[in-house]
């Protein structure tokens, strides 16, 4: 589905939505859109980059964007394409990325009431800066959810929260690899808009590219956490698991002996006292002695610890 909004009088905004094949086509032949940059615009699984097409006068950024979700521990990122034609802005976006069409028609109208011309490289800077900072919602409560999951393991160590920290880092794993993609992106982006941008424009990609890096920073270090909180409690539950064992090894030994003993006076072999009335006493008393003296050799052998 294709959609058209002015952004000044001599450019327009085409919000492309799941295009059909003959859309496709109208994008090509009217909009000055590439077949090649077309593909990776509409690609759900392309990764964050800058793609230019020097001879169409054509740029294509693949960013990155947070897509909410109702899983604070699963949070979720979906690329979307702009791409700077020498006349329009072509925003290229699917079912998880369609709210993003939204935030430019809010951004479009926000500097419409500030601005007389709205050039579409501010359009794009302004959304840029929006998609960037949303990110910190989102790792805010990734970091509040690990803190309280950390608070619940003070007093009792369990699967459950091992698995709520897995979450968490698989989670942050996405977030990581988009914003790191988004810097570079914004970096190379940068680079080679700079000499035909305004100071003004300059100052706008500097903020956004400032608060992309501060997104990534967050994410890193709610990271860097979760994973050593997650690996101590591991730990933790490694040392539990031997303490168990230890344990059930040291009541093994010690409730063998009265076995043996029994065993060894059950043989048809005569032994002292094995026909004495009292003779299920002395084996007991022999059991009871053994045992106290395995204990005490253990103990003394620090086993206990």
């Amino acid at each position: 589905m294709l959609s058209t909004e002015r952004i000044n009088a001599h450019s327009w905004w085409i919000s492309v939505f799941e295009p059909l094949p003959h859309e496709r086509q109208d994008l090509i032949q009217k909009y000055e859109v590439t077949k090649e940059l077309l593909d990776y615009a509409i690609d759900p699984y392309e990764k964050a980059r800058v793609e230019v097409d020097p001879d169409a006068g054509v740029t294509l950024l693949i960013f990155d964007v947070y897509v909410p979700t109702h899983e604070v521990t699963a949070p979720q990122t979906a690329p979307i394409g702009i791409m700077l034609t020498n006349n329009n802005l072509i925003t290229f976006t699917n079912a998880k990325t369609n709210f993003v069409n939204g935030i430019i028609a809010n951004q479009l109208k926000r500097l419409q009431n500030r601005d007389t011309v709205v050039e579409k490289l501010n359009l794009v800077l302004a959304v840029l800066y929006r998609l960037s900072t949303d990110y910190f919602g989102p790792l805010r409560r990734v970091d509040q959810k690990r803190q309280q999951i950390q608070r619940s393991l003070q007093g009792r160590t369990g699967r459950k929260a091992i698995t709520e920290f897995m979450e968490i880092e698989t989670g942050l794993v996405y977030m990581l690899t988009s914003l790191k993609g988004n810097v570079s992106l914004l970096e190379e982006f940068e680079r080679r808009m700079n000499p035909i941008m305004s100071t003004r424009q300059r100052n706008d990609l500097d903020d956004v590219i400032v608060e992309a890096q501060q997104g990534l920073e967050m994410a890193q270090m709610t990271s860097d956490v979760s994973a050593r909180v997650s690996n101590a409690y591991s730990k933790v539950l490694d040392s539990d698991l031997n303490q168990t064992m230890k344990f059930l090894t040291i009541y093994s030994i010690l409730l063998s002996i009265p076995t043996i003993v029994a065993g060894f006076y059950g043989e048809n072999v005569a032994l002292p006292l094995a026909n004495k009335s009292y003779s299920w006493i002395i084996t007991i008393v022999i059991a009871i002695l053994l045992m106290v003296l395995c204990a005490v050799f253990l103990i003394r052998k620090d086993w206990w610890k």
